[in-house]
Order: structure tokens, then sequence, then C-alpha cells
């Protein structure tokens, strides 16, 4: 796998649509939520860390260059608020009419928080960094996902 941060977004990003997918097909309850479980980990993971590393790295540039964006305060709100609503999800009963409204409100988040970080992210960081650095905020990226799944992992246990 490519150590350039854009690579292992988009195979990150193309993980949690596929947990998603699955989800919206599973039938079964007890499925239904260890599936959940599942994309919910996989979000909080890549979202920590996404914003410990990509956005931070964006800001650090966009700070030296005393420019704001709005942009970087909506993609860590998108990120809340999926969160919220897959805590919702847990609280509530697989089938029901709450449930298919929370995962397709969700999935709609998602999907669009994904396409607006490979047009405006991507193109930030192509734009703002070399490809020696995008492959060390990639290194970076891939460590701190690393070690927030043996933290996850370490608490399910």
């Amino acid at each position: 796998m490519s150590d350039d941060i854009r690579d292992q977004l988009r195979q990150d990003h193309e993980s949690v649509l596929a947990e998603l997918a699955a989800l919206r097909a599973e039938s079964d309850e007890q499925g239904c939520l260890a599936l959940l479980r599942q994309l919910r980990r996989s979000w909080v993971i890549h979202a920590l860390a996404e914003e410990t590393v990509v956005y931070r790295a964006l800001e650090g540039v966009e700070a030296a260059n005393d420019s704001k964006s709005s942009r970087a305060d909506e993609r860590f709100v998108e990120h809340e608020l999926v969160e919220g609503l897959f805590e919702k999800l847990s609280r509530s009963r697989p089938g029901t009419l709450e449930w298919h409204a929370r995962i397709n409100v969700a999935g709609e988040l998602i999907k669009r928080h994904i396409e607006t970080e490979h047009e405006d992210t991507f193109s930030a960081l192509g734009h703002r960094f070399e490809q020696e650095q995008l492959d060390e905020i990639g290194r970076r990226f891939a460590l701190v996902r690393d070690k927030l799944t043996l933290l996850e992992e370490a608490k399910a246990a």
C-alpha cells in the first residue's frame, strides 16, 4: 500500500462504505448490532486519526498562510454528527423505522463527508505538500490509526 495519505484515506473510506452497505443489507437483529459496532469502531478510529494527523497538518499550513477555512470546522462537525447517529442507533431496535431513518441519514452524511474530502481535502493536500510530505503524513496517520485500533481492541477485551 502507498504511504500517500490520500491513498490511505481512500482505502479507509472504501472500507467504511462497504461496512455501511453490509449493515444496510443485514436483516438479523444481532447481526445488525454486531455490524454497527464494527462500523462505529472503524469510523471512530478513522475520524480520530484523521483529525489528529491530517486536519492538524492542514491547519498548520493554513495558520502559516493566515488563511481561515470554515471547511475545517465542518469536517469535525461531520465526524461528530455521524458518531452521534451511531450512538442513537446502538440504542434503537434494528429493523424499525427509526433504525432505517438513522442509517439512511448516517449514510448520507458519510457519503457527503467522503465526497467533499476527496474534492477539497485531497486538493488542499496536493497543493500544500510535496509527495515526500504526503508520504510522511500517511505514515503518521497509519501509526496513529494502528495505536487507536490497539486501544479499541483492548477496551473490547
